[in-house]
Parts: structure tokens; sequence; C-alpha cells
């Protein structure tokens, strides 16, 4: 717990969504920051109704009774709501809506973005799935003074971490999200101290991060080895890197290694590996439709699909 005395000074806002913004916004809280008010999206619809739920960002910040405002765009409304509430910082991370010029200009020091690339890399929606469908070896956080363009603004603090080769989606989104917990209350003391470098991104540099297309996630058995398994990490295991069985049935396909060998695209070959464009799979964890996630061995012990069989479309 942080008692610091230009931290009990500050007022703070607070714009963030999915479960990548929670520990940030807790480290925050426990660090003794007031934080004047907290702007989320709504969940997903889920359940048999498909009815909205709150957002785990909502949850957290009813708890420790801030107020939530949940609009479904940054109107009139919210501008006048931002300007009589007006606060020294306002940190966004994962919010999910384009924050209008007009805003990032009222609190004091800006709005401070929390992003999950090392910017000017994978600006955008989708910048961890996107490192790693690309194959890096590393990627980290950077906290970035937001300004009118899509994540172009300065950069005023990056902290990096390896990408190894058994790590998906989950592990790598989880990690970031702890590092900018670990890294925020610091990072916004300093900030507003003027001790950190206000350094401006080199746009030449620059690769954007598209948010993934559903038609992304159908694996290419012709891709290479290497194109495929970053496919499969990069989205594992939410939503998924998928391909219709010989059967006519969907397999979500979880995790994998590259084997030297040369096989036909989809095909079956010797030791359960699976040929691609290039190289081919050792496929390790699968999940069926409508089951849980098992071992590729124990999948294939329930089929008689054969050596030199094309099992995959």
């Amino acid at each position: 717990m942080n008692n610091n005395d230009l931290i009990k000074n500050l007022k703070l806002g607070f714009m963030g969504t999915p479960s990548f913004a929670v520990p940030i916004l807790e480290s925050l809280i426990e660090d003794n920051y007031y934080i004047d008010y907290v702007y989320t999206q709504s969940g997903r619809p889920a359940g048999r109704g498909m009815k909205s739920k709150n957002s785990i960002i909502y949850d957290v910040a009813k708890k420790n009774n801030i107020e939530v405002r949940v609009p479904k765009k940054l109107d009139d409304e919210e501008f006048s709501f931002l300007t009589e509430r007006v606060v020294d910082i306002i940190i966004v991370a994962a919010y999910g809506l384009i924050l209008p010029e007009r805003i990032l200009t009222i609190p004091k020091f800006g709005c401070l973005n929390v992003h999950g690339s090392l910017l000017p890399k994978w600006r955008g929606a989708a910048p961890i799935q996107r490192s790693i469908m690309a194959g890096d070896e590393k990627t980290g956080i950077s906290f970035m003074v937001m300004e009118k363009g899509l994540d172009t603004g300065p950069v005023i603090l990056q902290k990096e971490i390896k990408i190894g080769k058994k790590d998906n989606f989950l592990k790598i989104h989880d990690s970031l999200s702890s590092l900018a917990a670990e890294t925020i209350s610091k990072t916004v003391k300093e900030y507003i101290e003027g001790k950190l470098p206000i350094e401006k991104q080199n746009n030449a540099e620059a690769t954007y991060a598209d948010k993934i297309e559903k038609y992304e996630t159908k694996i290419n058995w012709n891709l290479t080895a290497s194109e495929i398994r970053n496919l499969i990490y990069s989205i594992s295991p939410k939503p998924g890197a998928w391909t219709i069985t010989k059967e006519g049935k969907r397999l979500k396909i979880l995790s994998a290694s590259i084997q030297e060998i040369e096989g036909e695209e989809g095909v079956l070959l010797n030791n359960q590996f699976v040929g691609c464009g290039l190289k081919s799979l050792k496929i390790i964890e699968v999940q069926p439709e409508g089951k849980k996630i098992m071992l590729f061995d124990d999948y294939l012990r329930g089929k008689n699909f054969l050596t030199s069989e094309r099992i995959f479309d």
C-alpha cells in the first residue's frame, strides 16, 4: 500500500473492459490512488436468454464503491460528464472504444494508455495475437500518452518479455497484464513528476494488429508447419484454430510442435504427425466439437484413421 502524498492528492479516471484491465485497476486501488470513475463496456450476451452481463471491470469497480459508466458511445453527454468531473489523468487499458480527441485533452496530464506490444510494433486491436502469429520472440507493455491517431502517441515506458515456444495467447495475455499491474503505480507517479522521457514513435517502423477475423482461425494445411504452429498458439485456447476432419466435424487444435518430416497437407503420417505445406506438425492437444480438451493420442484412439490418409481438410 502506497502512502505517497502525491498519490493521495491525485484524482484518476479509469477506462477498461476485459480481464486484461482488472489487475491494473486493482493495483491502482491497492496503492491508494483515488479513482473518481470507471468507464467500461457492457459484457457480451451470455446464458440462455443471451442477456448482456456486466463486464468484469464493472464488478471490480462496484466492489470498491467506484462510480461506473457504461455508455455505448462517447457522445456529448459523456463529454459533459468528463468535463464536469475533471481528473488529473485517465488510465486506459483495453477499453474498446476510441476516445475522441476532445476527451483526450480534458485531464491535466492527458490519457495514459496501457498497450500490449512494444510500440510502434503492433498498433491496434489484437497486438498479442498478431505478435505470436508473426513468430515474434519478444513482446511487452507500452505506456503511451494518447493522441488522435491509433496508438501513435509518445511512449513514456516499455517493459519487455520473451515469447517462449510453448507460450500461447492466454499465457502472454496474463503475463503482460501482470507486468502492467506491477508497473502502473510507479509509472503514473513518475510521469506526473516529470521523471519519464516522452519519446515520439517512429511511424516508419509501425506495424498494425488488426482484429482477428473468423476466417483466419481455420487452419490452411498448405501453409508451412511454422505458420500453422504460430496460428495455433496465437489464438489458443480461445477462439482456437480449427480444422475439418474427414468425418466432416470441427476439431480445435490447441498445441503442436514442428517436425522436420515432410508429408502431404492434412495427411496423417507415422508417429501421429500431420503433413503441412512445408515440414509437419506433431499435434499435442485438441478439442472436438462439444467435448473437453484432450490429448491428440487419445483422440486418435477413438478413430479409424489410417496412416497416409488425409484426415484434415
